[in-house]
């Protein structure tokens, strides 16, 4: 039975491989996938080697796998030749699927389930190869040959009844359903208003627009990766910002969000953008009006701007925007077709980027051929909306985008077809919103109880949920690193019988969206006990300023 099961094996990599290859053809095809890391390794460098898919490789590994166990039975003379050469492309397949696991592991921290897959398949074929070998088939019989050949048949015949179906319903599905938020038309005219606050390159291919709360601590934690993907992509990515204050959470978000707007008067909205997210800690007028001064700005004009709420109605229509999308948490990121909320990881927002630079690169390069086959007095094809209002801004100054009034074709969402469903892409990351506040929270304590608890900390754990910089900057002795980031994949790893202590920097203690409560939360769903999670709200500043254990 090893020969029908190592046949049936060999069809289930080739069907894997030959799926993945067919996705990998065109960049901008969601696939099925079980959770968002298909699209996150698909994006990353190691989706191609020398130019070539690599799923590419592993069909052809398979498909010559499929053909040495189907031939050895009619070919009984040269069996042992075939099955060395198939325990040779097991045991290099098998290889190469632990490097593209590592990868997956320790460089992506992401896993493609198909991948897996992939790997799970060939990892049972390489010691079934080596059985082949060690105790091989006594095909020279011609009965046995034949009975080998009548069970490869039916495994065959089985895995094309079944792989052409499936793969024509994968092929039917791999667009994803349209997410919950708006029509295309919504989205065309909503997303990107024409005065819409824009840097980078106004006809790039790839529009980020990021809907933020300047209260928001998740949004301040998540700017310095914003800042490192515009400078790093400033000449090949439209950048957008649009203002979502959650009032509701934050009542200090919708002046700060009027200071930016009055600072862009004066042609510094994005420094101001970067200043009041920097300092979070302290949103009332005296601090936003002292941002005004650091800034440079006119403090007579800003202040008169700030206090008439002259820019009022222009945070009210982002709002209204906001809602009729229905965008619930912030952040919340559009990379072109792509949504994506919470704190992103830099890798990860790198890799989607790079992919739709890939994928739009391919559209422009089609629609330029297509072009040159109109004739010079023919009509020129329907723009994408967005490609028009990416080419209206062209002689626009950043920030400051005119408006195409004949950009009226019917195509939706950058550059889609209305009748094309658009991806999401939800990071499981941490944002804030209404939802989340109503959830169970955990027990905050102040510095006080946390002393505490750190003398009698026989079951205390403390975890430091900053990023891994900050914490080997200093921590509170003892304490475990756990970015916030990572809390929705590793909170199983944190024991159930010991009363954990979540705590950060300490600038945004008092917040519900804070990372320290958004990670006891997670551990709440997850049934934690409310006695044993915790959240030492004055953080490690509080910490320090106690003059308390830090390690550094």
């Amino acid at each position: 039975m090893r020969k029908p099961f190592l046949l049936a094996l060999s069809f289930l990599g080739l069907f894997d491989s030959l799926y993945l290859w067919w996705v990998y053809t065109s960049a901008s095809r969601p696939m099925v996938c079980v959770g968002t890391g298909c699209d996150v390794v698909r994006a990353s460098p190691f989706a191609h080697f020398f130019g070539v898919p690599t799923p590419a490789f592993g069909a052809a590994m398979y498909g010559l796998l499929v053909l040495l166990v189907f031939l050895q039975p009619l070919l009984a003379r040269v069996e042992r030749g075939m099955q060395f050469a198939a325990l040779g492309v097991a045991a290099l397949g098998f290889l190469i699927s632990l490097y593209l696991t590592g990868l997956e592991a320790f460089v992506l921290h992401a896993w493609c389930a198909w991948c897996v897959v992939s790997a799970l398949t060939v990892t049972a074929i390489f010691p079934l190869a080596i059985l082949e070998v060690l105790r091989p088939a006594l095909l020279s019989n011609p009965a046995v040959a034949l009975g080998a050949v009548r069970k490869n048949l039916a495994v065959s015949v089985l895995a094309v009844a079944l792989g052409v179906p499936a793969f024509f319903w994968l092929s039917r599905h791999g667009e994803l359903p349209p997410i919950a938020l708006a029509s295309h038309e919504a989205l065309d005219e909503r997303l990107v208003r024409p005065d819409s606050h824009t840097t980078g390159n106004p006809n790039a291919a790839v529009t980020i627009v990021e809907w933020g709360d300047l209260e928001c601590p998740s949004c301040g934690l998540e700017q310095p990766t914003v800042r490192e993907l515009r400078q790093k992509y400033a000449d090949r990515i439209r950048f957008v910002f649009r203002q979502f204050p959650l009032t509701s959470l934050h009542p200090q978000a919708e002046k700060a969000a009027e200071a930016s707007e009055c600072a862009a008067e004066q042609g510094k909205f994005w420094e101001a953008l970067d200043k009041i997210y920097a300092e979070q800690n302290d949103l009332s007028e005296p601090a936003l009006m002292r941002d005004a001064a650091d800034l440079g700005l006119d403090q007579g004009r800003f202040k008169q701007c700030l206090e008439s709420g002259a820019t009022a109605a222009r945070i009210r229509r982002d709002l209204e925007d906001a809602r009729a999308l229905r965008l619930d948490r912030t952040p919340t990121f559009f990379v072109n077709d792509r949504v994506m909320t919470g704190q992103i990881p830099l890798e990860q927002f790198t890799q989607v980027i790079d992919l739709e630079l890939r994928s739009r690169g391919s559209f422009a390069q089609v629609r330029s051929q297509l072009e040159k086959r109109e004739k010079p007095d023919a009509r020129p094809p329907t723009q994408p909306s967005a490609m028009k209002a990416q080419s209206s801004q062209a002689q626009a100054t950043s920030g400051q985008a005119t408006s195409d009034p004949s950009a009226t074709g019917p195509t939706g969402l950058l550059g889609q077809n209305p009748g094309d469903p658009f991806s999401q892409y939800q990071q499981p990351g941490i944002a804030c919103s209404e939802e989340e506040a109503n959830k169970r929270q955990p027990t905050l304590v102040h510095t006080d109880e946390a002393a505490q608890l750190f003398r009698g900390r026989s079951k205390v754990l403390f975890v430091d949920v900053r990023p891994t910089a900050g914490f080997r900057g200093g921590h509170i002795r003892g304490a475990v690193n756990m970015p916030v980031q990572e809390m929705p994949q590793r909170w199983s790893a944190l024991p159930k019988d010991r009363t954990i202590v979540f705590y950060e920097s300490g600038r945004s203690a008092g917040d519900v969206c804070a990372s320290g409560r958004a990670a006891g939360r997670i551990l709440l769903e997850h049934g934690f006990s409310a006695e044993n999670v915790k959240v030492y709200q004055d953080g490690l500043a509080g910490w320090e300023h106690a003059r308390l254990p830090v390690e550094r």
